[in-house]
């Protein structure tokens, strides 16, 4: 047998006097008028660094992929022939130029404090061998070298 309440339940919706539609609160205080303006400057500044974090991340990997990519493509070609080691970037630069001209291709690049400048690429050091012969008539102390 059912008893009888004391108490009365109350509505969850209520209902206005105009249309009898919910019409929902708007909220008094959004989210960034709780903070401070200094708070504002700091929230700022760490998205600021976090986004700076994230892309310097993602140029690293896309630097890094293009290493592999041109390393791979390096392994095929495994010797040079050097022509010198240079102190001044200028003399080396200018001799790779003369070099170009004679329709060679040189390679420039650092090794410590020295500019080293190379002739040609090739896979093995057979197929070096006549050039090399061809520029030791000019550059004495020329060699085969791996790269």
């Amino acid at each position: 047998m059912a008893e009888k309440q004391d108490y009365s339940q109350s509505e969850l919706f209520t209902q206005e006097l105009d249309n009898g539609q919910f019409k929902p609160r708007l909220r008094s205080n959004p989210f960034f008028t709780r903070f401070r303006g200094y708070e504002k400057a700091l929230l700022l500044i760490m998205g600021l660094v976090l986004l700076s974090i994230i892309s310097f991340s993602l140029g690293v990997e896309k630097g890094r992929h293009s290493v592999l990519v041109s390393n791979k493509s390096i392994e095929q070609v495994k010797y040079t022939i050097q022509i010198g080691a240079f102190k001044n970037r200028n003399l080396a630069l200018r001799q790779a130029q003369v070099l170009a001209k004679k329709g060679l291709t040189p390679l420039v690049f650092v090794k410590g404090s020295y500019i080293i400048l190379c002739v040609g690429k090739f896979s093995n050091q057979e197929s070096a061998q006549p050039l090399l012969s061809q520029l030791q008539r000019t550059y004495a102390g020329c060699r085969i070298r791996r790269l």
